[in-house]
């Protein structure tokens, strides 16, 4: 799938020492839709390399060899979620840097529609760990608590992301925002 850039947005890691950056990761990241209108959010909680975790989280992850983005983004939902692709757009691409694992994300951002019928999952063991649940959320509902309810550094780094990316998907392709 070629796909013409879009660039939504940039962040600088402002919240742990940068020590500079040896890797680049690219990942496809789901703005899930139902058939109701809610959008699918990883409801993230523990601890790990970053610290304590509690947040939300949109289903996504990096590339494999040989795969294409709209590729990666059917195995991530079918992964984290259960659930197939049955329709998807490309929105744009966030890109972030990670100064703790010296790391910069190029995150591609799609909307897909996605079925209700759930499918076997096959999350990874820190997945499983760090996953307490999904949670179906009305799109403004959720950007309220994207932009206003982070607390630690690594939710405000992962919700701000996502925040930026659901806010461009609502304003640009929606009328929930005019």
């Amino acid at each position: 799938m070629e796909l013409e850039p879009v660039i939504i947005g940039m962040f600088k890691d402002d919240l742990y020492e940068d020590h500079g950056h040896d890797h680049i990761r690219l990942t496809a990241r789901a703005l899930a839709e139902n058939q109701e209108g809610k959008f699918a959010f990883l409801h993230i909680q523990g601890e790990d390399y970053f610290g304590e975790r509690n947040h939300l989280e949109t289903c996504g992850g990096g590339m494999e060899e040989n795969e294409e983005l709209d590729q990666t983004l059917v195995r991530e939902v079918r992964e984290e979620l259960g659930l197939e692709v049955l329709e998807s757009e490309y929105i744009g691409t966030i890109v972030d840097a990670y100064n703790l694992i010296k790391r910069v994300t190029y995150s591609s951002f799609f909307h897909c529609k996605v079925d209700s019928t759930p499918h076997q999952m096959n999350r990874t063991e820190e997945e499983q760990i760090l996953i307490s649940e999904v949670l179906w959320l009305d799109p403004l509902e959720a950007l309220d608590i994207l932009e206003h309810r982070a607390t630690s550094k690594v939710d405000r780094l992962v919700m701000r992301r996502d925040a930026m990316a659901l806010r461009y998907y609502l304003e640009n392709y929606t009328d929930l925002l005019k």
